[in-house]
């Protein structure tokens, strides 16, 4: 599957052994890219690019830290948005799978912002998270992208998996 134009990737390294759950999506071209041979696929390395879009999916299971101690699984999106952000809210602007998405903004040093957005799915067995990193200076127009790329995120069934009925298969090949 090609990446759309005007945005690019840093491809995994082809001795990648680590955990598949979303990538990364480069709005500028970075000037390189780091290999890593482990780790998540949606931590991706690269070097002077400020502006990205992080699609990362996961079971909805509880979890633990060493700050905030036992976190639940989340009920619904607005409580799983609680976990990353004071103030979740659900946008006029954002969908996500085929729904107004959660979302939330956090003002980050240097200038830098990320936006969030949010969704329970599958029956609230699994969590979506999109995320923005960008400049307050490319956030209008970043955030125009990140509008066009979450409104056409849907789910899909693995040849192997046992999902609902209405997924439809996923695409064949290679994807970003």
């Amino acid at each position: 599957m090609p990446v759309p134009p005007g945005l690019s990737i840093c491809p995994l390294p082809k001795n990648w052994t680590g955990v598949e759950d979303g990538t990364v999506v480069f709005l500028r071209r970075p000037t390189g890219c780091v290999d890593q041979p482990d780790g998540d696929s949606s931590s991706r390395v690269a070097l002077g690019s400020a502006s990205s879009i992080t699609l990362r999916y996961r079971a909805n299971s509880g979890r633990s830290n060493q700050l905030d101690g036992d976190i639940p699984a989340a009920k619904n999106s607005i409580d799983l948005a609680s976990q990353f952000c004071a103030q979740p809210e659900i946008s006029a602007r954002f969908n996500l799978l085929g729904q107004p998405a959660v979302t939330c903004q956090l003002n980050m040093p240097d200038d830098k912002v990320r936006v969030a957005l949010l969704s329970l799915y599958d029956a609230g067995s699994k969590l979506l998270l999109v995320s923005l990193v960008t400049t307050q200076e490319r956030l209008a127009a970043d955030e125009r992208v990140l509008e066009k790329i979450a409104a056409a995120i849907t789910t899909c069934a693995a040849p192997d998996a046992k999902v609902a009925a209405n997924a439809p298969p996923c695409p064949k090949g290679n994807v970003w």
